[in-house]
């Protein structure tokens, strides 16, 4: 998209208080906005930014401004451990990741800790949200009053059978979320679609992959940060 820019000069002026105070950055990158004034309106949305280009941020910032756990989904363990390092250097602490690599008591205090809502971030596979076991806690979550924020999808391009990333776990994977990760007052839980890249045709995909397979509910190009 063109320039876009803030009008709200309190809110630009908050944002980038936070910015500086809990990510040590001195200004956004191009992107990173449009791709957060979205989410905090609490909206699915796209983001195509190059690699390096601060993706993570977008999500993890506008995470901290809401209540609720933001469950991010990685399609590679050694990403959800990179992701949990970095919100630990920044000394947010409230996150863990779930994956085959977690054994014994690490495994359970991980769970436990999810299932009770004492975190606000939780990395999983996009294998996990398939699983009837995961299905239940979500449904026991949901009904002691633990919400979720947003549900992110990283590498989104994989929902895409036209891109050569493509991984059978992600189909259906935005309607699984929706359908399991309950907000406290929302009609639909937010995405968020992070990728590097997209052709045309895998960009149609992510589009229909958001709206959980709801043609009329459709993300309009509003919703593409590029």
């Amino acid at each position: 998209k063109g320039a876009w820019e803030i009008s709200d000069s309190k809110f630009k002026d908050g944002i980038d208080y936070l910015l500086k105070s809990i990510f040590r950055k001195r200004e956004f990158r191009p992107g990173q906005l449009p791709i957060m004034h979205n989410a905090l309106q609490c909206k699915s949305v796209i983001g195509l930014l190059p690699t390096g280009g601060g993706k993570s941020l977008t999500y993890q910032l506008s995470a901290l401004l809401q209540p609720g756990i933001c469950l991010v989904i990685d399609p590679i363990r050694s990403l959800m451990k990179d992701q949990v390092d970095g919100l630990n250097r920044n000394l947010i602490d409230s996150c863990v990741f779930i994956n085959s690599t977690l054994r014994g008591e690490a495994k359970r205090k991980a769970m436990r800790q999810f299932a009770e809502g004492e975190v606000q971030f939780v990395f999983i596979s996009p294998e996990r949200l398939q699983m009837e076991e995961f299905r239940l806690l979500l449904d026991d979550m949901y009904e002691n009053g633990h919400y979720f924020s947003y549900c992110v999808i990283d590498e989104a391009h994989c929902v895409s059978e036209w891109g050569h990333d493509f991984r059978t776990a992600y189909l259906r994977l935005g309607e699984n979320a929706i359908n399991f990760c309950k907000t406290k007052n929302l009609d639909s839980l937010p995405l968020f679609g992070l990728t590097a890249t997209a052709s045309y045709d895998v960009l149609a995909d992510v589009q229909r992959e958001l709206s959980g397979n709801d043609e009329s509910k459709r993300l309009s190009e509003e919703a593409i940060v590029r």
